[in-house]
């Protein structure tokens, strides 16, 4: 009952901050049509503060630390739409903040170039990182593993991606990639195919796929747009306080003092934007236990406890590999996650939640049927 509560909940915070930007966004969309402000802002709040509520609640009742570790897949789910409710509800109170001290007309415009510096290396790395990623890692064809992937695919129900071995990473590891010019990829390194056989590894492979089933790369690349947008939006502002503030004759009094509150205002999106990203990392751990759900349902739990506690019994005992994912400018391709599993700078950053986290969430999923 406490799970569908939850669920329900979240939906509605979703509902609210959806409906709030819809309204907010109708003069852009329809020039002849007014919206004011005026009491949305209050349904926005409220919309924010119940994800927020969700958020809380969902590992105060059933999570085994403070930082929320899913009890099953309705609270996992609850979690994730709140989460995805708060980022969006965050978005709309920076976007009508900025329309009351700026106008809407310059807000808009000021959203749409943030939205182009954002866009364009994302929607770069989107395009291109299967050619990159096949290049750095030495990613070759294997039809030993196409078989495997292509049989972990048809039990999953979908179509299979292209496997390839990472043949430049010795370390253990597995990852999802793909791009609508160059496909879907499940890559496996060597050093995954050396600890995890049979089952464990199907677990492994029924993760990266569940990656491509629940469009993860296309979710977190719209979610993660969504903080680098207030912070160019808040480097904008920024840079137009620093100009206006630089004006030191008496007739720009005024220029001076707006230019002191664009300068302010600035800041504060830059801090908002490192708070909405925590949430986006948030967001992304969620989304790995919905893909450890997901090689659990095409193998089983146990299988996919299996090969977590393979993988982090090999980064205990080789302290070097595990130095060099720390010291890895594309953590988020590695499957193993270096943070502890209590509330720390180390995991609030980290894109995986903890290996103890994970296992947890999958004893609960032995539980009943998994739907993922």
């Amino acid at each position: 009952m406490k799970e569908k509560i939850l669920l329900i909940l979240s939906l509605a915070s979703l509902a609210l901050v959806f409906a709030v930007l819809i309204y907010a966004f109708a003069p852009g969309l329809f020039p002849a049509y007014y919206a004011p402000v005026g009491a949305w802002w209050l349904l926005d709040l409220f919309g924010y503060m119940l994800s927020m509520a969700v958020l809380v609640t969902a590992p105060v009742f059933f999570g085994k630390y403070l930082s929320p570790t899913p009890s099953g897949l309705s609270v996992l789910r609850s979690s994730m739409i709140a989460t995805m409710a708060g980022v969006i509800g965050g978005f709309g109170l920076v976007v009508m903040g900025l329309s009351e001290l700026i106008g809407w007309e310059v807000t808009s415009q000021l959203v749409m170039l943030a939205v182009v510096f954002a866009l364009l290396p994302s929607l770069f790395s989107w395009l291109f990182s299967p050619l990159l990623i096949n290049l750095i890692y030495g990613c070759k064809p294997d039809p030993e593993l196409q078989g495997i992937v292509n049989n972990v695919a048809a039990r999953a129900g979908m179509k299979p991606p292209k496997a390839v071995i990472a043949t430049r990473m010795k370390e253990p590891n597995a990852f999802a990639y793909s791009s609508p010019l160059f496909g879907s990829y499940v890559a496996v390194s060597e050093g995954m195919l050396s600890i995890a056989r049979g089952q464990a590894l199907e677990a492994v492979i029924g993760h990266e796929l569940g990656h491509h089933k629940h469009k993860d790369n296309t979710i977190m690349l719209i979610f993660g747009l969504i903080p680098s947008v207030i912070y160019f939006l808040g480097r904008f502002l920024m840079y137009t306080g620093i100009y206006s503030s630089s004006y030191r004759y008496d007739g720009d009094r005024d220029r001076r003092g707006n230019g002191i509150l664009f300068l302010l205002a600035g800041i504060a999106l830059i801090v908002i934007s490192v708070i909405i990203q925590l949430a986006v990392l948030a967001l992304s751990r969620l989304r790995e236990h919905y893909a450890d759900a997901h090689g659990a349902k095409v193998t089983s739990p146990d299988a996919m406890i299996s090969a977590l506690a393979s993988l982090d019994a090999f980064y205990n005992r080789y302290r070097v590999a595990k130095a060099r994912i720390d010291d890895s400018k594309l953590k988020m391709f590695f499957i193993y996650a270096l943070a502890e599993p209590f509330i720390s700078l180390e995991e609030l950053l980290a894109t995986h939640p903890p290996i103890e986290k994970r296992i947890a969430f999958l004893e609960s999923l032995k539980q009943g049927p998994i739907e993922a």
